[in-house]
């Protein structure tokens, strides 16, 4: 057999605990595989002697819909040795299979199989192994859907503040528009200044900034903001903080 599988005997106990050549399920390699077996053998080999490949071979078959005979075993016999040492021969037959595919064919169904073939001993353990299978594929699945959730689930979003700011002139005639936007040069991470401002009156003729900013409070020091601001004392005489609520 010019597959992964050099002899009859090896693909036999590599289908022990498999039950496909590769991987979990049908594949391309299943029916190249049972191609190469059947022109080796002429057909299934021997369930007695081959419980595994025989089930997988009807398995597959099915699965391909490629036809195969099952030989009766005085044909097999006749194909293992001459007419004249017949019986004698059937049990050197039935060790060549093990090495070299020599023992082509088993008996005919016996009572007491299902559908596949199997004897209730085959039957119990492939249906272990479709139990681990079917377990394996479970784990995977809840690890799957928890490492989904996981990669969906949103950092938690950064705690933000709205400041309301005064910022009081020294002079009545100080142009506090020019002023907003040089406050408004100062930038940091976390800081967002609003985008608007209004003047409201203090007194004999002075009005004072209101502005807003967003910050994020793990960010930005309100202390660094208003000493920015104050910074500009050509301008600026003060700045108070009017308000401070979360958003």
């Amino acid at each position: 057999m010019t597959f992964a599988f050099k002899s009859l005997s090896q693909l036999e106990e590599h289908l022990l605990t498999r039950s496909y050549v590769s991987g979990f399920s049908f594949s391309e390699g299943d029916s190249a595989c049972l191609k190469q077996v059947i022109a080796a053998e002429g057909g299934i080999p021997d369930k007695n002697a081959n419980p595994n490949t025989y089930r997988w071979a009807l398995h597959i078959s099915a699965l391909t819909g490629l036809g195969v005979n099952v030989k009766p075993a005085s044909a097999a016999a006749k194909t293992a040795a001459p007419a004249s040492s017949s019986a004698a021969k059937p049990a050197a037959a039935k060790a060549a299979a093990a090495d070299d595919f020599d023992d082509l064919f088993g008996d005919e169904p016996e009572d007491g199989v299902n559908e596949d073939g199997e004897n209730a001993a085959e039957a119990a353990a492939t249906k272990a192994r479709h139990d681990r299978m079917e377990l394996a594929r479970k784990l995977k699945e809840e690890k799957d859907e928890k490492e989904g959730k996981a990669k969906k689930e949103k950092a938690k979003p950064a705690e933000k503040s709205l400041v309301v700011l005064d910022v009081k002139p020294w002079e009545a005639d100080t142009d506090l528009e020019m002023v907003w936007n040089k406050i408004k040069e100062y930038s940091q991470e976390g800081l967002t200044w609003g985008e608007n401002f209004k003047l409201e009156p203090i007194a004999y003729g002075i009005k004072k900034l209101v502005m807003t900013a967003t910050i994020v409070d793990s960010l930005v020091l309100l202390d660094d903001v208003t000493e920015n601001i104050e910074a500009l004392e050509e301008y600026v005489q003060s700045v108070t903080i009017a308000s401070m609520n979360k958003i």
